[in-house]
């Protein structure tokens, strides 16, 4: 499997794509499935406005024939935009939400999946306790105790330091992007690993960022 793959050389023959990929960078997503059937990605990280999906379409195609991948068919293609940041559902309201209908949408990386099977649990607890309670909770009252166990206020900080995050990432160009990454996964596992997944809380947050910094400073340095 190939997670993030930044290389630009194969718009080396397409100047003008190359301009753009390097303002707003795409990068390769690929997950084979056997030694002829592979699912293939091309995105970008964040973007705002998002990027057409012709400039992706392009980029992909110049990739692929530059690697000399012949594609012979295609079995799904796939056109999809992520919502990353933007408000959290009002709080709180009738209707409970998980996933994306409840803001868990990662700011940073578009990520869900780990974040809501984690809350999962603690959406049914919470019904449960209410229900268990003897206070005769229903309708408004039991919805706004599960939104409240669903975004305490240390996730909704948690939330916020993320859309810092996406925000100084639209602010990358290819070379930037290239040296945050190289940063940030030469940091200890745990903390990449608890940023992508959401499982690191404010003190942690701002020790990853200053380490991030301190690493990206260095690396200027050394050039």
């Amino acid at each position: 499997m190939l997670f993030m793959d930044w290389r630009d050389s194969h718009l080396d023959s397409n100047m003008e794509l190359k301009e753009r990929n390097s303002k707003i960078p795409t990068f390769l997503y690929a997950m084979p499935f056997s030694s002829n059937r592979i699912f293939l990605e091309e995105t970008s990280l964040v973007a705002r406005p998002g990027l057409p999906m012709k400039d992706i379409q392009e980029r992909m195609v110049a990739r692929l024939k530059h690697l000399g991948i012949n594609v012979k068919s295609i079995e799904e293609d796939e056109h999809c935009v992520i919502p990353m940041g933007g408000p959290l559902p009002v709080l709180p309201q009738r209707v409970v939400g998980i996933g994306g209908t409840a803001g868990m949408v990662h700011p940073s990386t578009g990520y869900m999946v780990a974040r809501t099977l984690a809350a999962a649990p603690i959406v049914a607890n919470s019904i449960v306790k209410c229900l268990d309670s003897g206070r005769g909770l229903s309708g408004n009252k039991l919805s706004a105790e599960v939104w409240k166990d669903l975004w305490p206020i240390q996730r909704r900080r948690q939330r916020e330091f993320f859309c810092f995050g996406m925000d100084i990432l639209l602010k990358l160009d290819l070379p930037g992007t290239r040296r945050f990454f190289d940063a940030f996964f030469d940091l200890e596992p745990h903390y990449w690993h608890g940023f992508l997944s959401s499982r690191l809380f404010l003190p942690e947050l701002y020790f990853l960022v200053s380490l991030c910094s301190l690493m990206l400073l260095i690396d200027l340095g050394l050039r």
